[in-house]
């Protein structure tokens, strides 16, 4: 386990028992992301992030992680928040944006 997962996860002390579906749940957190990684999941090097703006004012973050475990590949959408943003920060990721949809 790497050196901020642990600290990440010694901050919330029950992270590795959130469950997240890849079939039934839209968007994920960032204890979803961690304990699918401590449950084996890998994770590709890039990383997408969408900016989704209402009304031109308020802005939501959303990750797009691919994950892959044996013979299965899933997306992770994950909500962006300072957890994910400290995570993204020590991990050797590529991060793309893609353009910011208005909604």
């Amino acid at each position: 386990m790497e050196p901020m997962q642990q600290n990440l996860q010694a901050q919330h002390h029950d992270i590795t028992s959130q469950h997240w579906s890849y079939s039934s749940e839209r968007y994920a957190g960032g204890d979803n992301l961690l304990t699918a990684i401590a449950r084996g999941w890998a994770i590709d090097k890039r990383v997408v992030l969408r900016r989704h703006w209402f009304a031109g004012m308020r802005c939501v973050e959303i990750f797009h992680f691919t994950i892959r475990r044996d013979d299965v590949v899933a997306e992770m959408a994950v909500l962006g928040n300072p957890y994910v943003h400290r995570y993204l920060a020590t991990q050797p990721y590529d991060l793309v944006e893609e353009g910011a949809a208005l909604v």
